[in-house]
C-alpha cells in the first residue's frame, strides 16, 4: 500500500510529466505548420505538408502546374478555361475539378467541403472574401507576382515607381513563395533561373536599339480595351525592344478609336485567348487608317507568350523572345521558337509544346 511519501513522489512525477508534455506540445505543433508572409504582407500559418490545394487565381494555377504540383489541386477558379486556354492539354487532371469560386468570389461552404490545406487567391480579391475564408479556418495566401507596397499591393491596376523592377522582383518572390508552400522550392528556383536567363539573352540582343527606332506596339483586347502602364504587358513590350503606345493610360482600361488613331501603332498584338479581335480589326473600317493594319502587321500571340497584366515564368522565357523575334527577325534569325517552346514545355510541363508559334 503506497505511503504518503510514495503518493507525494508519484504526484510530483505526474506533474513533471505533464509539464514536459505541455512544453513539448508547441514544438510538435510548430513542426506541423509553417508561417509565411504572402504578397499582401499578411502573415499566414499553413500546414508544413500541403496535400490539398484550392487555387482561385489563374497565374498561380499555371505556376502550380509548372512546379509539378497539379496532382495536389482539388479545386480551381471557375473561369480558368477561358483565362488560360490550352492548359488542359498539359494538365488534363484539372478538367472537371470543383469550382468553389473565382477571382473575386468564393463559396465558402463548397470550399470547405474540399478540405483544402491552403487556398491561393489573387492580390485584388476582395478583403471580405479573404477574411471569410480565413475565419472559416482555411489558410489563405494572396499572390500578386508584383512588388506592390501599401495601398498599391491589393490593386488590380497598381502604380509602381518602376514597372520592370516591380514585376521582376514580385515574380521571383511569388514563385518562391508558392514553391515553398507546396514543397517545390528546388523546382521553383529552376523555373526562375530558366526564365531569367532567357530574358537576359533577349535583353542583350535588343539593348543597342535607339529609342527612336523601336517599334510602336499596341495590345488589342476586346471592346477597345488595352493595357497601359502598371501592367506587365508594357514590360514585355519594352523587353522585346518595342514601345507600348498606350503607356500614357493606366492599367487595364478602355480607350477610344481616336486614341488609337493618334497613337498609330506599327504593330498590333492580340492575345490568343482573344483571337477573334484580330479579324474584327482587319475588317473594321476605322482601323484601316492605322499603320499596323495597312502593313498587315497584326499578330496573335501563341499561348506561351501570356502578355497578361501579370507576369509568368513562361512569358519571360518564351514570350519576350517570341515578341522580340517577331519585331526584329534579323537579330534572332538563329532562334527556332518551336525548339525553344518544346524545350521549355518538356522540362516544366512534362511534354512537348503542341500549339502554334
Amino acid at each position: 500500500m503506497p505511503t504518503s511519501l510514495h503518493r507525494g513522489l508519484i504526484g510530483a512525477l505526474a506533474l513533471l510529466c505533464a509539464g514536459w508534455l505541455l512544453a513539448a506540445a508547441p514544438a510538435a505543433t510548430a513542426a506541423e505548420t509553417r508561417t509565411v508572409t504572402d504578397q499582401l504582407s499578411r502573415t499566414v500559418t499553413v500546414p508544413a505538408d500541403i496535400q490539398r490545394i484550392v487555387v482561385l487565381q489563374h497565374q498561380t494555377l499555371d505556376i502550380l502546374v509548372e512546379l509539378g504540383a497539379a496532382d495536389k489541386i482539388v479545386g480551381v477558379l471557375r473561369s480558368w478555361p477561358s483565362l488560360i486556354p490550352g492548359l488542359d492539354k498539359y494538365a488534363p487532371q484539372l478538367v472537371g475539378l470543383p469550382t468553389p469560386g473565382d477571382l473575386s468570389t468564393a463559396n465558402v461552404e463548397e470550399l470547405l467541403r474540399l478540405k483544402p490545406d491552403v487556398v491561393f487567391v489573387t492580390n485584388y480579391a476582395p478583403a471580405a472574401m479573404i477574411d471569410q475564408i480565413a475565419k472559416a479556418g482555411v489558410p489563405v495566401v494572396a499572390i500578386s507576382l508584383s512588388q506592390g507596397e501599401g495601398v498599391e499591393a491589393p490593386k488590380l491596376n497598381p502604380t509602381f515607381a518602376d514597372d520592370d523592377v516591380a514585376y521582376a522582383e514580385g515574380l521571383k518572390a511569388g514563385v518562391k513563395l508558392i514553391g515553398a508552400i507546396v514543397g517545390k522550392s528546388e523546382r521553383a528556383d529552376q523555373l526562375l533561373d530558366y526564365a531569367f536567363s532567357r530574358r537576359a539573352m533577349v535583353q542583350q540582343r535588343v539593348a543597342d536599339l535607339p529609342q527612336a527606332d523601336r517599334v510602336r506596339l499596341y495590345m488589342a483586347n476586346p471592346d477597345l480595351s488595352t493595357y497601359g502602364s502598371g501592367k506587365y504587358t508594357g514590360v514585355i513590350m519594352a523587353r522585346s525592344g518595342g514601345v507600348n503606345v498606350a503607356a500614357g493610360v493606366r492599367g487595364a482600361t478602355k480607350v477610344s478609336m481616336e486614341d488609337i488613331l493618334a497613337w498609330d501603332p506599327q504593330v498590333i498584338f492580340v492575345q490568343d485567348r482573344y483571337a477573334p479581335v484580330a479579324d474584327q480589326i482587319r475588317q473594321g473600317s476605322a482601323w484601316q487608317h492605322v499603320d499596323a493594319v495597312k502593313a498587315g502587321r497584326i499578330y496573335i500571340t501563341p499561348e506561351y507568350v501570356k502578355p497578361w497584366g501579370y507576369p509568368l515564368p513562361e512569358a519571360l522565357a518564351l514570350g519576350e523572345l517570341w515578341m522580340a523575334k517577331t519585331l526584329y527577325p534579323d537579330r534572332f534569325a538563329d532562334i527556332d521558337m518551336q525548339a525553344e517552346a518544346t524545350a521549355y514545355y518538356q522540362r516544366f510541363y512534362g511534354q512537348p509544346y503542341t500549339g502554334p508559334n
